[in-house]
């Protein structure tokens, strides 16, 4: 195995990790619940880091359940803010948003 080989491998691992961990039903479930209680109707998956998630296992075993308790969901694009002395590399990466 090649150097780039084992990095691209260790970046997917803890990408899988990340959404895993983001994307964690039960957590999911008591973050609408507290939103919805404010009297909120649409809940925004906030990422720390701008990674594309949207294709992980973890991302679709969400969609699954949200799909199985009813709620709408999109993934939009989230545009990163630039700071206007450092230059711009990347400028988004799609956010899950669930409404009801």
């Amino acid at each position: 195995m090649k150097r780039a080989d084992g990095n691209r491998l260790m970046a997917e691992n803890y990408r899988d990790r990340y959404a895993k961990k983001l994307f964690n039903p039960a957590t999911i479930a008591t973050a609408i619940d507290a939103v919805a209680m404010e009297g909120h109707r649409q809940y925004r998956v906030m990422q720390e880091l701008p990674f594309d998630l949207s294709e992980t296992d973890a991302a679709h075993a969400l969609e699954q359940w949200l799909k199985e308790q009813k709620f709408n969901y999109s993934w939009r694009p989230r545009f990163l803010e630039q700071d206007a002395f450092r230059p711009s590399i990347a400028t988004e990466h799609p956010e899950l948003v669930i409404s009801w």
